[in-house]
Order: C-alpha cells, then sequence, then structure tokens
C-alpha cells in the first residue's frame, strides 16, 4: 500500500478585506487541483481555511513519490521531417535530439491535420516534497485580487503585506520561499488572545494548534458558532435579524466571534425601519433585532473578534459609534422632511447624470417617457388599465428625487427607500410611492422583482435608458469590464418581461429606449446585446442547451414576447428527443436553405400560383401545408408551441418525397422554379418563425 501524507500551506498576512477571502481561498483550492493533476499526482480531499489573516491550503492522501510517467509528445509534420528517400532530415534529428532521444525513436501518426511523428516518452516519478515546492511557491502569486499592494523593496504583490509562511509535508518542512520571504513552521496565532507565535508539529497538527492559540481557522466552524451564539440570545428575547451576507461577512472580519449585544435610545425607533437595519448592517455590521411581534426593536448583536475581561467597555464602544450614526441619521431624516418634493426634483437639474446624456433631471424625463410609451403599448394589449398608465406617468416623474436629499447623499444604500418614505409621508398614494424604491428592482442576481406593472414599467424604463444611453456613447462592455452594470440592467429587463409574462417585445422596449435618446444619439448593438443576455438567461437559470437557444432566438422570433420564446425552447427541447428528431431536422434545414438568398427572386407566398404546380408531390405537399396553416396557427395563437411542433413534423414525409421527386431549381423552366420557392417558403413559414432547424445539434 502506498504511503501518504498530509500536505499543508498556510500565508500568513495583514488582515484581508473580508470580500476578498472567500474568492482567494476557492482559487487556491483550484489551482492546487490543477496543478496537482498537471504533476500526475492522485489525492484525497482538497480543502481550504481561512480567517483575516490568513490563508491556508490542505490536501489529504498525496504519495510520497510521482510514479514513474509515459507521454507521448507531437514533433513536425512528416512531410517536414523526412526526406523523399526515407531518410530523416535536421528537423526531425533535432527534435529527437532536444528530447535525448535519438531520430530511430521516432514513430509517425495521422491526425486530422496530416501524418505528424512523434516520441514516447518516460518521466522517472520524483519525489512529491520537491514538486509541492514548486507548485506552493506559484500559490503565492497565482491567487487574483480585486486589488494588491507592494511593501518594503520587493516586487511581490498580495492583497495585504505577508508576514510568513507555512509549508508542511507531513511533518517535514517545506521550502516554499518566495521572493525573500522564507517559508518555515511557525505561524501566528490569535492577535489579542494568545502569545503570538505558533510552532505547527506537522500538517495533521495545524488546525489543533490555532485553536489552542485562539484562532478557529475554519470558516464553516466560525459559521456554527455565530448561529449558536444567535440560538442562545433567543432564549434570553434578543431576536437577530438574521442575513446570511452579513454573516459571511462577520464570518471574515473574526478569528474567534464573540457575541456582543447592545442597545440604543428607544427614540430612534420612529425612524423608517430600514434606515436603521442599514445603519446597524452596512456601516456598523451589526444585527438589528426584533421582537416576537417581528418589529425592530433597539437592541443589536454585534460580534468582537476577541473575549476580554470587561466585555461591558466593548459593548459601550459599540453603542457610541451606532449612537453617532444614529444622531447623524436623525438629523437628515429631519431637514428633508422640511422640504416638498419638488425642491428635491428641481435640485436634480444640478446633478450631471453622465456626460452627453445631461442631468439626473434629464433622465427621469426620459424615464417618464420612455415610461408612458411603454405603458400605453401595454394598455394597447389590454395588460395595462388607464389608471395604471397615469400612475406610470407619475411616480416616473418622482422615481429619483431622493437622489438630491441628504439622507441618500450620507446613505446611497437608501435610494428608492427614502424617496418612498418621504412621498408617502407627502400624500403621495402608496402604489405610486412603492414604485419609486421598486424600479431599482432587480439589484443583484436573484433579487425580487417589482411588485405591480407600475413598478414593472419604471423598472424597464430606468433599465433601458441606462443601456441605450451607454450603448450611444461608447460605453459598451468588454470581458469582465461592466463599469455601468449594462448586464445586470440587460438581465433585469429579461426577467421583469418574462417573468411577469409581459406582452412587449424586446426588440420594441429597444426602439422606445431609442427614440427618447437626446441630441439625435443612436445607440447600435442594443438588441444583440440583450439577446446575448436572453441565452445566458436561457441557459444558466432555465436549462435551456445552448443550440436550442440559438435555434429559437435567430430564427424569425423578433416578434414573440420572452414567455414565448420559452415556451418554444422548451417545446423544441422536448422535440429534440423524439427518435426521428435529427432526420425531421435534417427536412426542415434543407427546406429552409434552398429558400435563402432567393428574396430578389420571390416577393412572397402570395406570389405562389397552384395552377403551376405540376407534379404530384408538389400538389401533395402544398395540400398537407394548406391543412396544417388550420391547425398551427390557433396553436401558436393559444401559445401551444409543443402541439404546434408536433403538427408540423407531419410534413416531413411530404417535404422528403417533394425533394425525391422534384426539381426545384430548374433554370430552363424559370416559372416553374420561382413557383416552387414561394412553395417552399409557404412551408418554411410555418416552423421559421419558431425555429432555425440548422442550428439544433444532435
Amino acid at each position: 500500500m502506498t504511503k501518504t501524507r498530509k500536505l499543508l500551506f498556510e500565508i500568513l498576512s495583514e488582515e484581508i478585506p473580508a470580500g476578498y477571502i472567500r474568492p482567494a481561498a476557492d482559487a487556491l483550492r483550484e489551482f492546487a487541483e490543477k496543478k496537482l493533476a498537471e504533476a500526475g499526482l492522485p489525492h484525497g480531499p482538497i480543502s481550504t481555511l481561512a480567517t483575516p489573516r490568513r490563508l491556508a491550503l490542505i490536501v489529504d492522501g498525496l504519495p510520497e513519490r510521482q510514479e514513474t510517467r509515459t507521454k507521448k509528445v507531437t514533433g513536425p509534420p512528416k512531410k517536414a521531417a523526412v526526406a523523399p528517400d526515407g531518410s530523416f532530415t535536421p528537423v526531425a534529428a533535432g527534435f529527437a535530439a532536444k528530447h535525448g532521444k535519438k531520430p530511430g525513436d521516432l514513430r509517425t501518426e495521422t491526425t486530422p491535420k496530416g501524418e505528424y511523428l512523434y516520441l514516447t516518452i518516460e518521466e522517472t516519478g520524483r519525489d512529491t516534497a520537491l514538486v509541492a515546492e514548486e507548485i506552493l511557491r506559484q500559490a503565492v502569486t497565482a491567487l487574483p485580487f480585486r486589488k494588491t499592494m507592494r511593501w518594503g523593496n520587493g516586487d511581490l504583490r498580495f492583497a495585504r503585506p505577508i508576514r510568513s509562511i507555512v509549508a508542511m509535508f507531513g511533518a517535514e518542512a517545506l521550502d516554499a520561499s518566495v521572493e525573500g520571504l522564507k517559508s518555515g513552521v511557525a505561524t501566528l496565532g490569535h492577535r489579542f488572545a494568545s502569545n503570538g507565535a505558533v510552532t505547527v508539529k506537522s500538517a495533521d497538527d495545524y488546525e489543533a494548534a490555532l485553536e489552542k492559540a485562539g484562532v478557529i481557522a475554519d470558516p464553516a466552524k466560525r459559521k456554527k458558532l455565530i448561529e449558536s451564539q444567535f440560538e442562545e440570545l433567543k432564549k434570553s428575547g434578543v431576536i437577530p435579524i438574521r442575513d446570511e451576507g452579513l454573516e459571511e461577512e462577520v464570518c471574515y472580519l473574526t478569528e474567534k466571534p464573540v457575541a456582543v449585544t447592545g442597545s440604543f435610545k428607544e427614540g430612534y425607533l420612529d425612524l423608517p425601519r430600514e434606515l436603521l437595519v442599514t445603519v446597524m448592517k452596512h456601516h456598523q455590521r451589526y444585527f438589528p433585532a426584533e421582537g416576537p411581534d417581528g418589529k425592530i426593536t433597539n437592541r443589536f448583536v454585534a460580534f468582537s473578534n476577541t473575549r476580554c475581561a470587561d466585555m461591558g467597555n466593548v459593548r459601550r464602544g459599540y453603542e457610541r459609534v451606532l449612537e453617532a450614526r444614529l444622531s447623524d441619521a436623525r438629523f437628515f431624516f429631519d431637514e428633508d422632511r422640511k422640504h416638498p418634493l419638488e425642491h428635491f426634483q428641481q435640485k436634480l437639474g444640478g446633478i450631471t447624470y453622465m456626460k452627453g446624456l445631461g442631468t439626473i433631471a434629464d433622465k427621469v424625463g426620459r424615464i417618464r417617457k420612455v415610461s408612458e410609451s411603454v405603458a400605453r403599448a401595454l394598455q394597447s394589449k389590454n395588460a395595462l388599465d388607464a389608471q395604471a398608465v397615469l400612475d406610470a406617468e407619475r411616480a416616473a416623474e418622482l422615481c429619483k428625487f431622493d437622489l438630491a436629499t441628504q439622507m441618500v447623499f450620507e446613505f446611497p444604500e437608501l435610494q428608492g427607500i427614502m424617496g418612498r418614505e418621504y412621498a408617502k409621508a407627502r400624500g403621495v398614494p402608496k402604489n405610486v410611492a412603492d414604485v419609486i424604491d421598486q424600479h431599482y428592482r432587480p439589484r443583484f442576481s436573484g433579487d425580487v422583482l417589482p411588485d405591480t406593472p407600475t413598478a414593472a414599467v419604471t423598472a424597464l424604463a430606468d433599465k433601458i435608458d441606462t443601456i441605450c444611453g451607454c450603448f450611444a456613447l461608447g460605453m459598451i462592455p468588454t470581458g469582465s469590464e461592466d463599469p455601468f452594470s449594462l448586464r445586470r440592467h440587460a438581465l433585469g429587463i429579461i426577467r421583469i418581461l418574462l417573468e411577469k409574462d409581459m406582452p412587449l417585445a424586446l426588440g420594441d422596449l429597444v426602439k422606445i429606449g431609442n427614440a427618447n435618446l437626446p441630441n439625435g444619439l443612436k445607440a447600435a448593438g442594443v438588441q444583440s446585446f440583450n439577446i446575448e443576455r436572453v441565452k445566458f438567461e436561457f441557459k444558466n437559470r432555465r436549462n435551456i442547451d445552448h443550440d436550442v437557444a440559438d435555434a429559437v432566438l435567430f430564427a424569425d422570433t423578433a416578434h414573440y414576447y420572452l414567455a414565448d420564446l420559452l415556451g418554444i425552447c422548451v417545446a423544441l427541447a422536448e422535440m429534440k428527443k423524439l427518435p426521428y428528431a435529427q432526420d425531421l431536422s435534417i427536412t426542415f434545414r434543407r427546406a429552409a436553405n434552398i429558400t435563402k438568398g432567393k428574396e430578389g427572386m420571390v416577393k412572397g407566398p402570395v406570389e405562389l400560383n397552384e395552377n403551376l404546380l405540376a407534379e404530384a408531390a408538389e400538389k401533395e405537399l402544398y395540400n398537407k401545408c394548406l391543412e396544417l396553416e388550420k391547425t398551427v396557427v390557433p396553436l401558436k395563437q393559444k401559445r401551444e408551441y409543443g402541439e404546434a411542433l408536433k403538427a408540423i413534423a407531419e410534413m416531413r414525409f411530404q417535404i422528403d418525397m417533394f425533394f425525391d421527386s422534384v426539381m426545384v431549381m430548374d433554370a430552363a423552366k424559370p416559372e416553374l422554379m420561382y413557383n416552387r420557392i414561394a412553395l417552399l417558403r409557404k412551408v418554411t413559414g410555418l416552423f421559421g418563425d419558431m425555429a432555425d432547424f440548422s442550428k439544433l445539434v444532435f
């Protein structure tokens, strides 16, 4: 049985921003998996441990030595390596010598690109310790961070200055030194709850040694500790408002989280709930507490990184900081309420939105116009009533006024929320005031959508104006760069149209957004950009295969609503499972291909002359097409796309017979040729507005 050991690698640094830690730990694990696979080293589970000051990697079950490996190395093409007389050329000799072989060791293989020479090379296994040292040195500089820094006189970059590196294979210390920073077996315990240096005896000893020094290295264990303290607090009547994101952040802000309960003056409870929650969660990383009735109380829970002799002093410190924040919030709240809403609307004219797109007031004007157009388009399809149209126009006028308030200037996270509260206080109807908050939805992936059609209209208007405006100015997302979150806005539009089943084509929304841009600006490429986002939505959230999405989205389907496109994708995916699906696809593809590029020959199906149908096969196809039109068109209108595709599939035999019996492109008989093209256009019209079968992959 092969003897194995555990590999340990730790990077100890100054405190890393909480948001950097988990991505870096995931990247460290993926890097190790990739490099160990490349080295041919089998292993057991790979895990990462992480705290604010350390990133650690643990690999179980590594053998002490690599096995001898045989690999094939492809060389030059045979025509360049072998002379006409069969002798090897200098090219072949050079390739063999490079790998320590002789030309006689070369072999020939046939590849899709032609015949090539290759060598079979045996690599003797190395000690795992040596391989691991090479991998770990690379790992230090391979981790991705949004921002990095240099320190001292070196060139090494990391999220924060590195203080030490631990690298061990079992009980053996490894050399993973980087740019003068020597690795060893010593790390540091908790900054305040330990005596400092911790000597790691072996990789198996790492977690236990740190725990004795006041550090819980495993984030999952710290998370459970936070949860258990929450449960204890509930017993004493303090019910923290749970927040998964904040819990993770606290987990990566502490090495051993200790719950501390505090309170603030009850007089602040008349401030809006969202304001209190935002001040505590987003600015102080505190968990607000509520009572059994679900109402927010004047209690909170914070987490300290250590337990000290006088936790009361810690609590008072938390309370003092929160008191200052709440006092500021109270001042801004009272000052803002002294002014009418028109005061803030006027101030928007002095706030630049974007160079080339005017002020925030200008943007609000465009949102109002787009909202009106969208609302009236929906009203024409009985999706909105007259009052909802008026509400959408009023909500659009008010949707950004709170950006000029002192509260939102100080607490940007409250945009929309404070607008809603201030509007309600000024007598704006609740259904209109709610739009001021909800038109920002969805704010992030997985966020809830606007509750009402009115809010959905304003959200669509805001998002499409942003996308069209940025595209018109050339600010188009490239690669990972998307400073104006246009992809997020597009996905928000898609989710609203799709999940609200709104009778508005995506292309029509783009036209409305473009029509309201200032100074004659026009945005090119927005529809293609949106369609790519639709593909992403269908593939990643709706489990639609990419070829099915392509077949539907790149057919003549621009007039469909998004819910219909999804329905067609689902129906096509089911059809693709049928045993004759591939044959059906080939038949439909052939019919569609022969009509492409013939638009100049035939203006439309109306040119079809039944009297010119000479062959029995074309008459039968024509009659079958007429028969199916009576079935398929109503099915499409009822959005029964699966049944429509099943019905259309009945034409396969008539189409096949037509191609077997009839010469379509008979230049000697142009009148018959044009008529047959018109017949095929009529046939393909039944399915061409649902899917392009040429894009299906079997």
